[in-house]
């Protein structure tokens, strides 16, 4: 019907292959890496296709190719007329009336001397002649037989030059030939010439070497041998040709001689099987003015050796884009799905002879042709009655054309498959295909049966209606399992098969082993279970473990409430051991805690600094006091300033950044409040609330980069008296003191015209430094001035009469500050209130002193 063709169609652009597009041709180098020469003939795609990005011809040679050293050609054999010459080893055995052995290299005069004979020039000659002359030397003076050989040869000195990647002078074995050279000098560059390389010698080109010759044939005839003195010449290369496409060996090449087309398809390798002869495209440079293109239809290749080719040309062979021209095409729930010759006359019947040719579950009712219809050659979709064709009806029996694809559909391909769904505890769960009068125990044997843990009283199949309404059904699965037909019921599309677990319904009893044990943790309960099998489970107790004790809680329940709980200490080392006293059997729920031994295997550190003898980390034991590190480090040195000495600790540091995160939460809040009663107030200025809020954002986010040091204020004195002190605390892990030497300087920092250190004067006081600071600028808050002592104390500089000064924000009069001391800073504050959105903030100033106290020390008794 119209409706089946078009679902039909709609289902075939989603889920057919063939509607795929075609993945664009490979590039050469792709093709080459990647695929045979063959794969790239039978490759078909879009017409003019193809990649251009050509690579030069040849020059990979010397990419991939390397010079033989001479040492490992020493061996190799030396021919008759090779002319021998200074620094060649010339090796004469004798025997017979002497016997002897002489290795002899020939100096620069071109000599060897022979022991017992004399010298004997025999430079310029042959290998033969040398060999020959000492023969005749030896045999009539000395008279005994001689064998003459060469040993390691001389080098020669040749030079490279033109466009050559490394051009010079090199050093070469006597049998090297002109490639060797090359190879030597990296190759000629991407403008060399490799077609017209010249060896000169004697300042007369005496050979011309094509390296195309060796390359397409292997012909050396024209590597010459080379002698010292020689010149490689490597010209600048001539006309250039690329091809493109369908030819064996894409690649720009080098013309000479003979410019024709054919001349180029030969270098190439020649045209593939795939190359459409009836456009070949050259595109063409002309005069320096413009770029053409020439087509040549040349269907049997009559005409390549005609056309002429330019410098700088590029010839593109394109593909054949017809695929199986001739072809009927099979595809779907068929056996033998593919490609079938195209006959006059051929129909479906031809093809699909009978329903053995087809796949389980094939749709009878519907099939589908897909035909290009001429001259548009748009898509038209043909159905047929697949069943009425095995019948023998000639009007379903629809004739053929070329490129027709037949389309043979699965029955499920319109409608989705029945399925159910097991789940829990079979041994392969998940979903599978719901066969013809399936039932729950065909279910579960397809899901490779029950695991053994599953509960077999109960089991629950979820079944879901045409109105999508769920309900449970609940069956004995022990009886289905047994073909029970009331229990082993018939199953529908969508069913979901649930095996509960026997943990489920019968739960499991536990005990827990907590402390210091391998592997802490709930454990199944046994019954008649000991503390030492417990143990045993958890993977025994460590090291650390304090066997003396160990505690058993147990739960006592009546009448289904928990009514108390109990704890029993028992002697961990003889329940190990097997007493029965101790190693009591254990009731279900139980939980046994294994103690671990005090700062077992823990590295308790301090450190000290600065002036002390033997400064460095030191290990602590537990009860070490300051001035026992003080004595261990040597004690003091002669520099030693006791009243500077710094002392950190971990967890007052922790203490001290949580005191000033609150103080900047405390502050944060209020600002956030001022700032509402601000706006219910007044229409506040867009502009200037912009500016209040990010001065507020930088100003709290000033104070939260604020961070605690850990400093804790001591005063030191020698180790002995120090012991009598309160200062003479107990270490802890990480603790820090350096000692520094005295500074001799005073900070004064702050609102003062002049902040800068200067250089200590025990006659001078707090307002003396403030003066030589340039005094109070005008936004200091001169009544609220404090010194950081150098012991990391803060104490208030105070201006009155007989060393007493009104605090006005405490509301009494306090004592005045004591003297300024070596390392002290001393800080003026800005007179804060002057800030407009500072005035609204209760207690600013006090907040502000307490967080940069806070930030440095924590006062440690008086």
């Amino acid at each position: 019907t119209p409706e089946d063709i078009r679902k039909g169609k709609t289902m075939l652009e989603q889920k057919t292959d063939e509607q795929k597009t075609e993945a664009p041709p490979l590039s050469p180098v792709q093709e080459m890496e990647g695929d045979s020469l063959f794969d790239r003939y039978r490759r078909t795609g879009a017409y003019q296709e193809i990649d251009t990005q050509l690579k030069p011809f040849g020059y990979d040679f010397f990419a991939s190719s390397s010079v033989q050293s001479m040492s490992a050609r020493k061996d190799l054999p030396v021919a008759p007329d090779y002319i021998v010459g200074p620094g060649d080893e010339v090796n004469i055995v004798l025997w017979g009336r002497v016997t002897a052995q002489y290795n002899l290299v020939i100096d620069k005069d071109g000599k060897i001397i022979i022991p017992q004979i004399g010298p004997l020039n025999v430079a310029g000659m042959t290998y033969e002649q040398m060999a020959t002359e000492v023969i005749k030397k030896v045999e009539q003076i000395v008279g005994a037989n001689v064998n003459v050989t060469l040993g390691t040869l001389k080098s020669i000195q040749v030079f490279v030059t033109g466009d050559i990647k490394r051009p010079g002078s090199y050093t070469l074995d006597s049998f090297s030939t002109i490639t060797a050279a090359l190879l030597s000098a990296g190759g000629p560059s991407h403008i060399g010439s490799l077609r017209n390389i010249q060896l000169k010698r004697n300042n007369k080109v005496i050979a011309e070497m094509d390296f195309y010759a060796f390359l397409l044939k292997g012909d050396k005839s024209k590597d010459l041998i080379l002698k010292s003195g020689d010149v490689v010449f490597v010209p600048t290369v001539g006309a250039l040709a690329g091809i493109a496409g369908n030819v064996r060996r894409p690649a720009i090449y080098q013309l000479k001689g003979e410019y024709d087309l054919q001349t180029l398809l030969d270098l190439s390798g020649g045209l593939i099987p795939s190359a459409y002869t009836q456009q070949i495209q050259v595109s063409r440079i002309v005069k320096n003015e413009r770029q053409i293109v020439v087509d040549i239809n040349d269907k049997n290749l009559s005409k390549t050796k005609e056309f002429t080719l330019q410098d700088g040309d590029l010839v593109k062979v394109f593909p054949i884009v017809d695929k199986d021209s001739n072809a009927i095409t099979l595809s779907g729930n068929v056996k033998r799905p593919g490609k079938y010759e195209y006959k006059q006359g051929i129909k479906i019947a031809d093809i699909l002879k009978s329903a053995a040719d087809l796949l389980p579950e094939t749709d009878f009712d519907y099939g589908l042709i897909k035909r290009l219809r001429p001259p548009t050659m748009e898509t038209e979709l043909i159905p047929f009655d697949l069943k009425k064709v095995f019948a023998g009806d000639t009007a379903q029996n629809i004739e053929l054309r070329s490129q027709d694809v037949i389309y043979i559909f699965s029955k499920w391909f319109f409608k989705n498959k029945p399925f159910v769904t097991v789940e829990g505890e079979v041994r392969k769960p998940g979903k599978i295909d719901l066969l013809n009068k399936m039932t729950l125990r065909d279910a579960i044997l397809n899901s490779e049966g029950l695991a053994r843990i599953a509960y077999r009283g109960k089991a629950a199949i979820i079944r879901v209606d045409e109105r999508r309404q769920f309900r449970t059904i609940y069956v004995n699965l022990e009886k289905a399992m047994a073909e029970d037909p009331r229990e082993n019921i018939l199953l529908q599309d969508e069913d979901r098969i649930v095996v509960h677990s026997i943990d489920e319904v019968e739960f499991q009893e536990t005990v827990s082993v907590l402390g210091n044990v391998k592997t802490p943790g709930k454990y199944q309960y046994v019954q008649g279970m000991k503390v030492s099998d417990l143990v045993f489970t958890a993977g025994n107790v460590l090291p650390s473990s304090y066997l003396g004790s160990a505690e058993i809680i147990s739960q006592v329940i009546e009448n289904g409430k928990i009514v108390r709980t109990e704890h029993k200490n028992i002697d961990l080392k003889k329940a190990l051991e097997g007493d029965p006293e101790h190693n009591r059997a254990l009731k279900p729920y139980d939980t046994l805690t294994v103690k671990k031994l005090s700062d077992w295997g823990e590295d308790r550190l301090a450190t000290i600094s600065g002036e002390v003898l033997f400064p460095g980390t030191y290990k602590i034991s537990k009860g070490e006091k300051l001035s026992d590190l003080i004595q261990r480090a040597g004690g003091y040195s002669e520099n030693a300033y006791l009243r500077g000495a710094v002392f950190s600790r971990e967890r007052v540091k922790q203490l001290q950044q949580k005191n000033i995160d609150e103080m900047v939460d405390r502050l944060e809040r209020q600002l956030l409040v001022s700032a509402v009663d601000n706006q219910s107030v007044k229409t506040p200025d867009p502009q200037a609330m912009t500016a209040e809020l990010e001065a507020k954002r930088q100003f709290l986010a000033k104070l939260r980069e604020v961070k605690a040091t850990g400093r804790m204020s001591i005063r030191l004195t020698d180790p002995e008296n120090l012991k009598k002190t309160l200062f003479d605390i107990e270490l802890d892990n990480g603790d820090s003191l350096s000692i520094p030497s005295s500074p001799n300087s005073v900070q004064v920092i702050g609102a003062v015209y002049n902040q800068s250190a200067f250089i200590y004067d025990k006659e001078m006081t707090v307002s003396d430094y403030i003066d030589i600071s340039g005094g109070y600028a005008e936004n200091a808050d001169d009544d609220n001035v404090y010194i950081l002592k150098v012991d990391g104390t803060a104490v208030r500089a105070k201006n009155g009469f007989a060393g007493v000064a009104w605090n006005k924000n405490a509301s009494r009069w306090e004592l005045a500050s004591q003297g300024v001391e070596s390392g002290d800073t001393i800080v003026v504050p800005e007179e804060l209130e002057k800030i407009n959105w500072l005035k609204e903030i209760k207690d600013i100033t006090q907040i502000l002193y307490q967080i940069a106290v806070t930030a440095g020390v924590l006062i440690v008794g008086l």
